[in-house]
């Protein structure tokens, strides 16, 4: 499968709308934005919500699969991400994807934006891993068919949306792997194959082993030498990052080929 990404907060909404309707037309099976909350973190002016720009792609595509690539766990409470993802799931009509991320260290780039916003972010990296765990367990309890009555009322998501994660780690892809729908690591990570194999007892059907890299048209071609290397070690979903303002025409002159 070939997916797509887009910088959301380098583009207004309408050129925005028209990079999801090409991708759509293109055959790209997902249309992945980030989760920010200040556009410089990702070299953009601004940065629209993750959520509330889903749920607007929802809106005017049809087919295109949509997705977050990741959401943070530690800007919002579980519950809040439990009840947005739901809610996109039923906007899309069941083509949402749940991407989570543990959060970057204090002292990445990443972690001005929540600094400015007086955020706690866990300097160890086990705790932060323990706070994406916290959101699995809060996803996991109000999304059970048999949940506890007090969730009664919250959205409940028909079908339950694939949930992934976001890691740079053999430590979060076995957790991903045990409770989890897939990961998304970076293709170029210098621990990608033990990253991948860390993930080769993954119960669940279909386990999403997927790669980012910069979009690249040459990577559309099934017969691409880096393509046969990732499928060689366990790659079945690619998605390609378009940086900068989304391409509309570059992005309606391809074709996906799987």
């Amino acid at each position: 499968m070939i997916d797509i990404q887009v910088n959301h907060g380098a583009a207004d909404w309408p050129t925005l709308r028209r990079a999801a309707e090409a991708a759509e037309a293109s055959g790209y099976t997902t249309l992945w934005v980030a989760d920010h909350l200040a556009g410089d973190v990702m070299n953009a002016p601004s940065m629209p919500e993750c959520f509330t720009t889903l749920g607007g792609l929802a809106a005017v595509t049809s087919r295109i699969g949509l997705g977050s690539l990741v959401v943070n766990t530690g800007t919002r409470h579980p519950g809040i991400v439990a009840n947005a993802a739901a809610t996109v799931q039923q906007m899309s009509e069941g083509r949402f994807i749940l991407g989570l991320g543990a959060g970057a260290s204090p002292t990445s780039r990443f972690a001005r934006e929540l600094h400015a916003l007086d955020i706690a972010v866990p300097a160890a990296l086990e705790d932060r891993h323990r706070r994406l765990i916290a959101t699995l367990d809060r996803i996991d309890a109000m999304w059970s068919p048999d949940r506890d009555e007090r969730y009664v009322g919250f959205p409940l998501p028909v079908p339950r949306p694939p949930v992934i994660v976001g890691v740079n780690s053999i430590a979060l892809a076995h957790i991903a792997s045990a409770r989890t729908d897939g990961i998304n690591v970076r293709a170029d990570h210098p621990c990608v194959k033990e990253i991948l194999a860390a993930t080769r007892d993954a119960a669940q059907t279909g386990f999403m082993r997927s790669v980012w890299a910069s979009f690249d048209e040459s990577l559309l071609d099934p017969r691409c030498a880096r393509r046969r290397e990732w499928a060689a070690i366990g790659v079945n979903r690619i998605v390609l990052l378009m940086s900068g303002a989304p391409d509309v025409t570059r992005i309606a002159a391809t074709r996906v080929v799987d």
